[in-house]
């Protein structure tokens, strides 16, 4: 493994930096000693994983950097797994999803077995050569360059000013709804022909669909969509209903309602990545669970993500995203998933994250996949 040193001078300036970029105080000296051990490992973390040989992505200290792992995964992911899902997997598992998914699991250790080989040295870090050399690489610098090279078999629903814009969640477990109006925004802008995108409200499914959903603390797909066939297919607009980062009462026929018609939506079989595709092509953005409680999705900056501890199995979705693209890294050789993400445009590739396709289900992306349509 490999091993890092920083004086205290160094981490000193860092941290310093770090907290007047995201304003950051704290109650007391013990707290802050706390919080700057924290970040000092994540910086650690941070820099041994980029050093790391034919690394196919970079990671950056972010917003997140003096959270714990735990405390990132309680405020960050909010997807609950249905009951039906988790018996009919455990129940009704045949020997022959057993030995798909033992399969699954020596093809992903096989890919990083020879693509993601460590070679880590001992390196010692003065202060001028580390913040000359390595500073501005691990703090985002508000604008990211997304891949361009040449790819191949790209759908993008992006490029067909389709897609709302990245929005923040915060500290509320939200992220099924963000995923949910997300898709229900393209599909929307699909079905009027509109290339400008009605920007519709999280909130009113956070603070309304009871029924299935949990407010900050979880959901997912289907109640949110039951809740919004329940009301006629019909949602408050962002602005009408605009989100507070907090489960508050229900506002009942709100007058700047869109109708969105009838709203249907179907599963994709599980681990399916071929169907997952399919539906993304055919029908538009995909609603997904995904196992996201990893140091290196809490602080993923750039390229194509790949995380050999990830879980495909579905009562390990921890998290809802929306797949809304697919593309091929020409110089890599690598296709990947196009996935927008609820954590602000300072994560990630502004907001979005690739992750490798056809790699064993990687992280589950086709664990939990429904495709939707209006009618």
């Amino acid at each position: 493994e490999g091993v890092l040193s920083l004086n205290g001078t160094t981490l000193r300036k860092i941290w310093s930096f770090f907290k007047a970029k995201y304003h950051r105080s704290y109650s007391s000296t013990g707290e802050e000693g706390a919080r700057l051990h924290i970040f000092r490992d994540h910086l650690k973390y941070v820099l041994e994983s980029n050093f790391e040989k034919l690394r196919t992505y970079r990671l950056a200290l972010n917003e997140f950097s003096d959270w714990t792992l735990a405390e990132f995964n309680a405020f960050k992911n909010g997807l609950n797994v249905p009951a039906n899902l988790r018996r009919d997997f455990i129940d009704d598992e045949s020997d022959e999803d057993e030995a798909q998914r033992s399969l699954s699991k020596f093809y992903r250790r096989h890919y990083h077995a020879r693509r993601l080989k460590r070679s880590l040295k001992t390196r010692q870090y003065k202060d001028r050569r580390f913040l000359l050399d390595w500073f501005d690489k691990f703090f985002d610098k508000d604008k990211n360059k997304n891949d361009t090279s040449k790819q191949t078999n790209i759908v993008d629903w992006r490029a067909k000013n389709v897609v709302g814009p990245i929005r923040t969640q915060g500290k509320c477990g939200s992220c099924y709804a963000f995923a949910t109006v997300a898709v229900m925004e393209t599909l929307y802008a699909i079905k009027t022909n509109s290339q400008n995108v009605t920007e519709l409200s999280p909130q009113q499914i956070v603070d309304c669909s009871s029924d299935g959903n949990n407010g900050c603390s979880g959901g997912n797909f289907p109640p949110s969509v039951s809740y919004l066939s329940a009301k006629g297919g019909k949602i408050a607009t962002e602005a009408s209903y605009p989100y507070g980062g907090k489960k508050d009462s229900c506002r009942k026929n709100d007058a700047n309602e869109i109708e969105l018609g009838k709203v249907e939506y179907a599963e994709i079989p599980v681990g399916d990545e071929n169907k997952l595709a399919e539906a993304l092509t055919n029908t538009g953005p995909i609603f997904i669970g995904i196992d996201a409680s990893h140091l290196r999705f809490m602080f993923y900056k750039s390229g194509i993500l790949n995380i050999k501890s990830c879980k495909n199995r579905p009562q390990d979705m921890n998290h809802a995203v929306v797949i809304v693209g697919h593309g091929y890294d020409e110089g890599r050789k690598i296709p990947y998933w196009i996935i927008k993400n609820s954590w602000g445009t300072k994560w990630g590739e502004s907001g979005y994250l690739r992750l490798i396709k056809d790699a064993g289900n990687m992280c589950g992306v086709a664990s939990m996949a429904f495709s939707a349509k209006l009618t």
